[in-house]
């Protein structure tokens, strides 16, 4: 964390962008990694495998981002809606949607810097990306990356289920599945109402059911630090410590069962005035 704010001070961050993407980029190239990036129409793939949806909501506070907060929504799920991921293919977030500038219509809205509560081009969208972690973990399919937010921002009125959240920033932190299975499946999501909705069909009914289950949060209660004026105050934030387990039940008896690691929201000091 602390060379990340370094180059943030010293490295515009269009370079630092474009550095990590370029490396990230070799990476998979050397890997061999196999990206979903086709489109279906979607006829054929009448069975749903794993859906989840969440409310859109807007926190006090941010009012002002609204608008901006739906556009982005609605961008980035016209990037992935209707992409198949067919077997031994890897769905990339960023790999379909790209990055999020100005110039494709991304607009300002809320996002999480270095643990603080700002804005930034193309805010909001891990609500997208959210929702779609939770569709594939029930349509089984293979987590390849995902991370937690660092922290966490709303505690008890959060917008996501603990241990169920997956934070994304260009370049840097992508949602990523690997179709380990035998069938296609189409991703379908966008914004219905005032939620956002996701969900994996195949073309055949799902030959398993899946529960996931979360453990108990561990809380560490965050730090009061007193500053002198001009240096930065922000909230401080509790640390919440999960983990989730996948259980995958076949018709035919076998069980898979996935530790799916730790969600770590680490706890962040709190910075005010005397």
């Amino acid at each position: 964390m602390r060379v990340r704010r370094i180059l943030r001070r010293y490295v515009p961050l269009a370079l630092r962008v474009r550095i990590r993407a370029e490396r990230r980029s070799i990476a998979d190239w050397r890997d061999g990694t196999r990206f979903a990036r086709a489109k279906v129409a979607g006829e054929g793939f009448g069975c749903e495998w794993g859906g989840y949806s969440l409310v859109v909501r807007v926190f006090p506070g941010q009012e002002e981002f609204a608008a901006a907060k739906f556009e982005n929504l609605r961008l980035m799920a016209a990037a992935l809606d209707r992409v198949v991921v067919r077997p031994g293919e890897t769905f990339s977030t960023w790999a379909l949607a790209g990055e999020p500038t100005r110039r494709r219509g991304y607009l300002p809205a809320a996002a999480l810097v270095d643990g603080v509560l700002t804005s930034g081009i193309g805010g909001a969208t891990c609500l997208v990306s959210t929702v779609i972690y939770n569709a594939g973990l029930l349509a089984g399919l293979a987590v390849v990356e995902r991370h937690a937010h660092s922290v966490d921002t709303y505690g008890d009125d959060r917008y996501f289920e603990l241990g169920r959240d997956a934070a994304i920033e260009y370049a840097y932190l992508d949602l990523r599945f690997r179709n380990d299975g035998n069938e296609p499946l189409v991703l379908r999501c966008g914004l219905e109402g005032g939620r956002f909705v996701a969900a994996f069909f195949g073309q055949r009914p799902r030959p398993f059911e899946v529960d996931l289950a979360v453990s108990e949060p561990v809380r560490t209660p965050h730090e009061t630090e007193i500053v002198r004026p001009g240096v930065r105050e922000r909230p401080g934030y509790d640390g919440v410590r999960t983990t989730t387990i996948r259980t995958v039940r076949w018709d035919d008896g076998r069980e898979r069962v996935d530790d799916l690691g730790a969600s770590v929201h680490q706890p962040l000091t709190e910075r005010r005035h005397a």
